[in-house]
């Protein structure tokens, strides 16, 4: 305790203080305050280097846990695929570019993906482009092998080959009548004889004769066999037919296997409508995985986000009606594309083109296919009910601003004048790896049955879209972005950002189930696991025809990536990945553009829907992965069971939960004390080197106290039976320093 005394309060009295001296302020140091002083300081030397090797152990564990990400999302390459029949002939397609479908004549059957792997006799092998370009293409190759049936007998020679080009138009249920044969030459694929044949459309209408499309047939006799290839391009200005060049290139033939055609599931299949389904399943079936390239960032983006990456099936069957009376029977369609949770009572974000099946955009579209196809009768229609003239549509209108006049006029006709009978959609969202039976979902789709729901496998429905069938012939004026929503709850979601979390040359981690990654003949394709692409932004830009943005990145998409979300690399979703622009041939490569997250923002501000909340899981989840990478394993693996009570279809806690208890096996766990017992536990040793030192301090002290009085005789020496004595000092204020005294 300290006693100030002042210099200006002369009325103090100098001060008597007793002090007693033990036994051992007789010598000048005191051994085992030295001794607990130096095992103090060296205390604080060990917790020093047990720092750095504790920071060296935390940077191994690191390492470890991020080459684990990194074999989970490792990625293949892109590669060709090869379809044999055992009809005898091979088509090889690049899955980055194309995806395909196959007709095997000997059951009737069609197979997709990696289904066509196997050799079978396909009699009929359909491919289209994977790109969703700005034109809207809607092009496709098809080859078919011919039996010698008594249609085709008496044309199975050379010299009549220009007989086969109608026959080649049937069966692809084009109207040659409607066509006009603009040239014809004499080629070669694979050293066979083909007549090559180019039509357009030929239109009286001046209305309908502002659209046009392009239809190229090449016809053949092999081993006394007919051989078609039919390339069908889009309607408008769009010709892609030359991206299929590198397929009729790949053509090879060779010996021809005998069989008996099972004719009417030939026809069944190949039935305008009803073959529609089949083949826009396979929407999704090829795209591109890009390899990995920024490792420690998308490592932790992947770990914390995957699993509210969710994969939708949209299967539908309709009978559409206008004024009640039937327009066209059986429209059909089935595709799969990705989406993300973002809250956790089960709202989706996705394209709209992936999760609508608008009524009036299916009229029309299925019009304007039949069109392409010289079939004008319900183009016609619409025109009539429409009320739309040639006046409408301004002298000197190219194909595109002709068609998309019309297109506007048909989407005015009121919504209550088109109504559907007979209808089914199911809509489903598969939340782990488990993936729904194709083959049962389109048959129940075709039977106008429901696909039944399952704990994994959710029915979803439609909340809100913004999303225009054919968008994009003029400019896209709508953001192609909808939202579906689930039951359940808990579910893990994403964060998200905007536009401006990322700039040119910023990361982009995009999250998805491009069809190439499953549909591939390499692993199995019963399930399905959320495949990563890194990019980086090349620019962002104005979508054509709207004062929306788009994002441009280098980085692959494909159809099955379309919905899913595009992410910076701090984890904040940017974007909706959503389109593709393909300049094959062109030597211009490929552009792939991601709708602004606001697109989205903006649709939920409009439906009244809060589509950015928390979710218990995902904060528990991701301080299990912050665990995880920190080395914290066995905090990590209570954060993973705590998820898994939470969400029991967590995508990927088991398998984080495995990897943990695995590494802490190894002993790479890092014990998570308590903030307050480590602090206590480093500070120990300093304390006890300053409490030391004050002792050593105060008994120095005391002993030159000792010696002193010794010398005037007030103090006695210490003897075996003198254990302390009293010393009394008289301390004067005045003439201490500072005015102080102890």
């Amino acid at each position: 305790m300290k006693k100030i005394y002042s210099k200006k309060n002369q009325s103090l009295k100098p001060k008597n203080k007793t002090v007693v001296l033990r036994s051992h302020h007789s010598k000048a140091y005191r051994k085992r305050y030295i001794g607990i002083f130096i095992l103090s300081i060296l205390l604080m030397i060990l917790i020093s280097v047990s720092a750095i090797q504790y920071k060296t152990q935390l940077t191994a564990s690191f390492v470890s846990g991020r080459d684990f990400i990194e074999g989970l999302f490792n990625n293949s390459d892109n590669y060709d695929m090869k379809i044999h029949s055992t009809l005898g002939y091979d088509v090889t397609y690049n899955q980055d570019d194309f995806y395909a479908s196959a007709i095997d004549a000997k059951s009737g059957n069609l197979f997709i993906g990696s289904q066509l792997t196997e050799n079978r006799a396909y009699d009929v092998i359909r491919i289209t482009s994977s790109s969703l370009d700005r034109k809207n293409s809607k092009s496709i190759f098809t080859i078919t092998y011919h039996d010698n049936d008594d249609e085709i007998k008496p044309y199975t020679t050379k010299d009549s080959l220009e007989s086969l080009r109608s026959i080649a138009l049937k069966d692809n249920g084009i109207i040659e009548s409607s066509l006009s044969n603009i040239s014809s030459q004499s080629i070669k694929i694979n050293g066979q004889d083909f007549l090559k044949t180019i039509w357009t459309s030929s239109k009286n209408n001046l209305l309908l004769s502002k659209i046009s499309n392009k239809v190229i047939t090449y016809v053949g006799i092999v081993d006394g066999k007919c051989v078609t290839i039919v390339v069908e391009t889009g309607i408008g200005d769009v010709d892609d037919s030359d991206i299929y060049n590198g397929i009729i290139s790949s053509i090879k033939f060779g010996k021809f296997e005998q069989l008996s055609v099972n004719h009417s599931s030939y026809v069944a299949a190949n039935t305008t409508y009803n073959r529609t389904i089949f083949d826009t399943l396979m929407f999704s079936s090829i795209a591109s995985a890009a390899p990995v390239n920024d490792i420690s960032s998308s490592e932790r983006v992947s770990a914390l986000y995957s699993s509210a990456v969710v994969k939708i099936y949209n299967a539908y069957c309709m009978d559409i009606l206008i004024d009640n009376s039937s327009f066209i029977n059986n429209a059909c369609n089935s595709l799969t594309g990705s989406g993300f949770i973002v809250t956790d009572d089960g709202y989706i974000a996705t394209n709209g083109h992936v999760a609508t099946a608008n009524i009036k955009s299916l009229a029309i579209e299925n019009a304007l296919t039949l069109y392409s196809k010289g079939d004008d009768t319900y183009v016609k229609y619409l025109l009539d009910i429409s009320g739309v003239t040639e006046s409408d549509i301004p002298n000197g209108s190219s194909d595109d601003e002709a068609a998309a006049i019309l297109i506007d006029k048909f989407y005015d006709i009121p919504d209550s004048r088109i109504t559907v009978n007979n209808d089914v959609n199911n809509l489903l969202v598969c939340l782990t790896e488990k993936q729904p039976d194709v083959t049962q979902l389109l048959k129940s789709t075709e039977e106008r049955d429901e696909y039944p729901g399952q704990n994994t496998i959710k029915r979803a429905k439609l909340i809100a879209s913004d999303y225009l069938a054919l968008d994009g012939i003029d400019g896209y004026r709508a953001s192609d972005v909808a939202i579906i929503k689930i039951s359940g709850s808990n579910y893990p979601i994403v964060k998200l950002g905007t536009i401006d979390d990322v700039n040119q040359g910023s990361d982009l981690i995009i999250l998805g189930y491009p069809g190439i990654a499953t549909d591939n003949g390499i692993v199995e394709s019963t399930v399905s696991k959320v495949s990563l692409t890194v990019g980086k932004v090349s620019s962002k830009k104005k979508a054509s025809g709207s004062n929306n943005m788009l994002i441009e990145t280098d980085s692959t998409i494909g159809h099955g990536n379309s919905g899913g979300p595009a992410l910076s690399s701090k984890g904040t979703v940017v974007g909706v990945v959503t389109y593709t622009v393909d300049g094959s041939g062109q030597g211009d490569g490929a552009f792939n553009y991601i709708r602004d997250i606001k697109d989205l923002v903006d649709l939920s501000d409009k439906s009244s829907l809060k589509i950015d909340g928390d979710s218990a899981t995902q904060d528990e989840w991701e301080s299990g992965i912050n665990n995880y990478y920190s080395s914290h394993l066995s905090k990590a693996v209570e954060n993973f069971n705590k998820v898994n009570e939470l969400y029991p279809y967590h995508s990927k806690a088991d398998e984080f939960i495995k990897s943990a208890n695995q590494r802490i096996e190894n002993g790479e766990d890092i014990k998570d004390f308590p903030i307050v017992f480590v602090s206590v536990i480093s500070t120990l040793p300093l304390i006890t080197a300053l409490a030391m030192s004050f002792m050593i301090v105060r008994h120095k002290r005391r002993h030159n106290i000792y010696k002193e009085k010794l010398i005037s005789g007030e103090a006695k020496p210490f003897e075996p039976n003198l254990k302390s004595q009293k010393i009394t000092l008289e301390i004067n204020p005045s003439t201490l320093p500072n005015n102080q005294v102890k």
